[in-house]
């Protein structure tokens, strides 16, 4: 697979200033061969302008030049001149967007704490457990905002509705950030619990490991990979024996259960853990600092580093697009989604992913208009429907997943037994029918299963396959299986988010899935437009730990370039109502002058810990520190200005509406409003003969026979 094939040539971006989420964009769209313009090029050779600015041309402004898209902060295009009719891709946040790169830290700081992610991210503690909240100190909501924002540039640019194109898409700051934790936010409504809040059982073994030369993340989600591991370590053949039917056993033993795993990690080096952990199929990985990931080896044997000449990280994915000899039309441009002005009406998704990172990106599409058919793959459902919390405590259903009806709304369900003949011939035909393939399976199982980019492509020349995996498909360590919190610790994650870049962190939820999916969503929309424009096939390979170490960039530019990124300081101050609040740029001396004691964190933070969080904010507020809550979901749930956006909308799936919960709405403001949910989550199968019929134009007698010889099944 080569590199990475440019996907956006031909098409012309204006960005206007230096906010960070606009330098992102930039950086995004001219390295996918968009002729991307500035307003203003930053004058400096910081490391920073060299990653975002080095294929970007300065703009003459006095040229009245027309662009397809310009982008930008809502401040900068309200002032801005622009000429002709491009699509305009604005920005907003609840704090300034600061033209000044230092600057926006310390919004970026504010927006992580009040989306309720700092909430989730915690300080490994002096017991190697999940400690305090902490924040990112790099400019990870900024870097974000600008993927979407050069993902709504993507897939504005490939619109072919007959109503004519939108005119704007709108992103906001903290929605984006706010959209990211899920399950906390099912978990606050349905089961009234703040996930990350003091925990009443003692949690499984295992977490962030001291190995020989470093630290290891060792701990499995599976009762399954927990059977393999304590046989593997040794001494705990008893609990590993039972542990797979028994999962209770981690708890009732993890005094014991740690004891045994710290001793074996020791006397390996974090790669010799995971190594052989993964030869087991075990999910482990090395937590590496910021200095050691630019030097891993399975990283740069996929090319993410530039090379010597030009210091730098490429774009998270390879690729590679290959055009057909063949002329290719589709058969059937029938839709079973109602109709619509959004970007994306009229695209169709196959999707085959079952985790999180692919069903983000298919929702984001979604959101945009897509028409996204899940197949699921009987007799294995998504492990998401099975996870808690679930409407009702109905935990025997595979429709009552908060987690799960938040994260497949406005989609299709369909129940195909991938390996049966007939089954497999199903998913041929749709994706001859399809515009792109999303499937986040491990290297190598979906070829098996016969449903991989060569067994789709001839069926569909022009087809666009998108596959999310942990460690990506190729290179030393694609075998790897893994989750989001191992991904987390191997992409230095752990050290980007932490309070002096030394102490190393965890969060409660495995945020590199999401962030994967928004990555993925911008690879599908710029391929798409490629594959319409050229008649060429794509095969996207986007790993999840190039997604996480690309949120990470600056620690990461500071090691290849040697340098050091002077980092805003914050303090986070416990309160006797169990909550937290974030101070940036904490005046010590002087908040230890006002409550006369000695200026030293510690004491500080203790004479502090009596006050309720709302007095520390007003006391620190009034003496001007900058400071804010440090949000768990239910303070997202109830944060002002998400409920001024109408952000937060009502779950109409259909076995979750009647407890009232809420879930994040659309990233997407099209034309100044927001796109709908036009449907809840569907039902595990509810659509496959819906599918059938009008997508494939099977008879009742067919479909009644494939169900019968289970190659599919419907509700």
């Amino acid at each position: 697979m080569k590199p990475r094939e440019l996907s956006l040539e031909g098409l012309s971006v204006l960005t206007i200033g230096t906010a960070m989420p606009t330098l992102i964009a930039s950086w995004w769209l001219s390295e996918s061969g968009a002729a991307v313009e500035t307003t203003t090029l930053i004058a400096d050779e910081s490391p920073i302008a060299k990653q975002t600015q080095g294929q970007v041309n300065q703009a003459d402004v006095q040229n009245k030049k027309v662009y397809d898209v310009v982008i930008a902060d809502s401040a900068s295009i309200d002032s801005a001149e622009i000429y002709g009719d491009p699509l305009i891709i604005e920005i907003t946040s609840p704090f300034p967007i600061s033209q000044d790169v230092d600057e926006a830290l310390v919004f970026d700081m504010q927006l992580y704490a009040r989306s309720g992610l700092g909430y989730l991210t915690r300080e490994i503690g002096k017991d190697w457990e999940l400690d305090g909240p902490c924040l990112p100190i790099n400019r990870q909501a900024s870097i974000l905002a600008g993927i979407a924002a050069a993902t709504a540039a993507a897939a504005g640019s490939i619109q072919t509705g007959p109503e004519g194109k939108n005119k704007r898409i709108t992103i906001d700051q903290l929605e984006l950030l706010a959209l990211m934790p899920m399950q906390p936010i099912a978990y606050a409504q349905l089961n009234k619990r703040v996930v990350g809040s003091q925990r009443t059982v003692p949690s499984i073994p295992g977490g962030t490991m001291p190995t020989s030369n470093g630290f290891a993340y060792v701990r499995p989600v599976e009762p399954e990979h927990w059977a393999k591991l304590l046989q593997l370590v040794g001494q705990l053949e008893s609990i590993a024996s039972d542990v797979a039917t028994a999962p209770g056993l981690l708890r009732e033993h993890r005094e014991l259960i740690d004891q045994r795993l710290r001793s074996w990690a020791l006397a390996h080096t974090s790669e010799e853990v995971a190594d052989t952990c993964q030869a087991e199929h075990i999910p482990v990985a090395p937590v590496y600092r910021p200095e050691e990931v630019v030097k891993d080896t399975h990283l740069n044997a996929r090319n993410f580093f530039r090379d010597q000449d030009d210091l730098g990280v490429n774009l998270p994915w390879l690729s590679e697009c290959r055009k057909s000899s063949e002329s290719f039309s589709r058969n059937n441009n029938s839709f079973i989604r109602p109709s619509s002005s959004l970007p994306l009406a009229g695209l169709r998704v196959l999707d085959l992913s079952w985790a999180w990172a692919g069903p983000f990106a298919t929702t984001l599409f979604a959101d945009l208009g897509a028409e996204v058919i899940n197949v699921e793959w009987h007799p294995r459902a998504s492990n998401i429907r099975r996870n808690p919390p679930f409407a009702n405590d109905d935990s025997d259903s595979h429709n009552t997943s908060g987690w799960w009806s938040a994260n497949q709304r406005g989609k299709f369900s369909i129940g195909v037994n991938l390996k049966s003949e007939n089954g497999k011939r199903i998913v041929h035909e749709l994706a001859a029918i399809s515009d792109v393939v999303v499937e986040n399976f491990a290297p190598g199982v979906v070829d098996r299963l016969g449903v991989g980019y060569e067994d789709l492509v001839a069926f569909n020349p022009r087809i666009v396959y998108v596959s999310l995996s942990a460690f990506g498909q190729t290179g030393p360590r694609s075998h790897y299986i893994g989750y989001g919190t191992q991904v987390y610790a191997a992409a230095g994650a752990g050290f980007a988010t932490s309070q002096d870049g030394t102490n190393m962190s965890q969060m409660f939820i495995p945020v590199p899935d999401p962030i994967s999916g928004l990555v993925g969503a911008y690879a599908m929309a710029s391929y798409v437009r490629n594959s319409r424009l050229t008649g060429k096939s794509a095969r996207v390979d986007v790993s999840e730990l190039e997604a996480m170490a690309t949120v990470c960039l600056e620690p990461l530019l500071d090691a290849l370039y040697q340098t050091t990124t002077v980092v805003e300081k914050y303090l986070v101050l416990g309160s006797s109502d169990s909550k937290y609040v974030l101070v940036v740029n904490p005046d010590i001396e002087g908040i230890a002058r006002e409550f006369n004691v000695r200026a030293e964190m510690s004491i500080l933070k203790s004479r502090l810990s009596g006050w309720s969080a709302v007095d520390i904010l007003e006391k620190l507020s009034g003496m001007g520190s900058i400071c804010c809550l440090i949000q768990d979901s239910n303070d997202v749930l109830s944060d002002p200005y998400l409920e001024k956006n109408k952000f937060w909308e009502k779950d109409y799936s259909k076995e979750v509406e009647s407890t009232g919960i809420l879930i994040g709405g659309s990233l997407w403001k099209v034309d100044n409003a927001r796109t709908s949910v036009w449907r809840g989550a569907p039902q595990l199968f509810s659509d496959t003969k819906n599918i059938l019929a009008n997508l494939l134009g099977y008879s009742e007698s067919d479909i009644s026979r494939m169900i019968d010889e289970e190659a599919v099944v419907s509700a």
